[in-house]
């Protein structure tokens, strides 16, 4: 009886009031932690194919990047999103904005969150269990399969619309993929990767070691304090296209996809996907004028 009710002072002083739940707010970054809450708690986000969430036990509270087709589940509460016949519940996070989800209804986004398997509510001497495995997520709803809810749960803490990329806010979606992939090669190596970054062109600010580029018209994407060389693919699209060799184009912002590498502490990824991306507080991207 005595250890039972130490377990339940221990699992209750956390709950006492808001003042005691401690959360990073976005952009601050106490020294010698991680640059998100949610890294931090959960490790960096992987991409994964909304399909393997659904069918792989490997994802249970699992820190991923997917994407499908958006659609609003419970007004103002619970939306879902689709791939084929795969389909997760989508939870917003305690600091996150829900209607950006209202945004993407109909249109395929790329959401940012953590897996859950929505399970029979279970509680500890009243505390939902939900809330003692996870105290920064908010608790899962009960299962409610027979009324055609999903199983599979991701609580988001960004989104990103992928059919007009600048109508959603980006909610810092890749800040710092490229110094992750560094710290945590094994993680990403080969795995396809989204990484958000300011244009520099064929290395013309010397961020990355002289001669470290693999072919010539390989560039460079800084992505926070950490450079990458991008292979593959060119910086250009419809109606757009920088200059490697011109410093005014590199005010301009991408966002880059495909599967990185890492050699004598160089990052080189593999292009396959390149698109022009907004500045940080602009409203929208900026081409060059040619």
């Amino acid at each position: 009886m005595l250890r039972r009710s130490v377990l339940a002072s221990l699992l209750l002083a956390p709950l006492a009031g808001d003042a005691q739940v401690t959360i990073t707010a976005p952009g601050a970054v106490p020294p010698g932690q991680a640059s998100r809450a949610s890294d931090a708690n959960y490790g960096p986000p992987r991409v994964a194919d909304l399909d393997a969430i659904v069918i792989s036990d490997g994802y249970q509270r699992a820190h991923v990047i997917t994407e499908g087709e958006a659609s609003q589940f419970q007004s103002g509460q619970y939306w879902t999103l689709r791939n084929g016949g795969s389909t997760v519940l989508i939870i917003p996070g305690r600091e996150f904005d829900a209607s950006d989800l209202d945004k993407v209804i109909g249109h395929r986004a790329e959401v940012r969150g953590i897996v859950r398997l929505i399970r029979e509510k279970q509680y500890v001497n009243g505390v939902d269990l939900d809330l003692i495995e996870d105290l920064t997520l908010p608790p899962l709803p009960p299962p409610m399969f027979d009324s055609g809810w999903p199983r599979i749960s991701i609580t988001a803490f960004a989104i990103r619309d992928r059919e007009y990329p600048g109508r959603t806010p980006r909610k810092e979606m890749a800040d710092g993929i490229a110094g992750q992939i560094l710290d945590d090669p094994a993680s990403y190596v080969g795995k396809k990767t989204r990484v958000y970054g300011q244009f520099r062109g064929r290395n013309l600010y010397g961020d990355l070691p002289a001669g470290s580029a693999r072919a010539k018209n390989d560039w460079v994407l800084k992505d926070g304090e950490t450079a990458i060389w991008e292979s593959g693919k060119e910086p250009k699209g419809q109606g757009w296209k920088f200059d490697l060799d011109y410093m005014g184009d590199t005010k301009n912002w991408l966002e880059v996809e495909g599967k990185p590498e890492v050699a004598n502490g160089v990052v080189y990824l593999k292009a396959s996907l390149v698109l022009p991306a907004k500045a940080p507080d602009t409203e929208s991207p900026e081409r060059p004028r040619r």
